[in-house]
């Protein structure tokens, strides 16, 4: 029986190791620490800005947990040095009429609930959004940001560049 007790203790040893090398090679160590599924990502390649005001908001939600979808509260258009130009709130996202937004999959559509844009995990779709106004020729920035009050997770921000004509 000592035996037993001796080789099972040698083995977790052994398996406590190799897990704590194996998370400090390939995950960055413990300095540190990233839940790639803790934290919504977003990608707004494909985004465009017409003249007339019209936002065509490319969104595809990229990382974080598929328990739920990610939570869009704010989007902005912002001139290159950081002006904001225009934005939509949670009230005005939380009530876009689904015949604006244009779901690539037709499992888990983005969606408005009321209080946000609800973006599930691995969707893409085209959320058409209208400015008050023209916009004039030029370089904006078109930014959006999760519930959480952030606009960029892992390394990469929630945001693209377009060019209006």
């Amino acid at each position: 029986m000592d035996k037993y007790v001796v080789a099972v203790a040698i083995f977790i040893v052994i398996a406590t190791g190799l897990t704590f090398a194996s998370y400090q090679v390939f995950y960055h160590g413990f300095t540190n620490l990233t839940n790639y599924s803790k934290t919504p990502g977003y990608d707004l390649h494909g985004t465009q800005l017409f003249s007339n005001g019209t936002l065509d908001l490319q969104i595809s939600r990229v990382d974080g947990p598929d328990t739920y979808g990610g939570f869009i509260v704010l989007v902005q258009v912002l001139y290159p040095n950081g002006t904001v130009l225009y934005r939509w709130n949670t009230s005005q996202l939380g009530h876009v009429p689904q015949s604006d937004i244009h779901n690539e999959f037709p499992l888990h559509p983005v969606k408005s609930d009321g209080f946000a844009l609800v973006v599930p995990l691995g969707q893409n779709a085209t959320v058409v959004l209208q400015m008050r106004g023209t916009v004039p020729p030029g370089t904006y920035i078109v930014r959006a940001y999760d519930v959480d009050g952030q606009y960029a997770a892992y390394g990469q921000k929630f945001q693209a560049t377009v060019v209006v004509q």
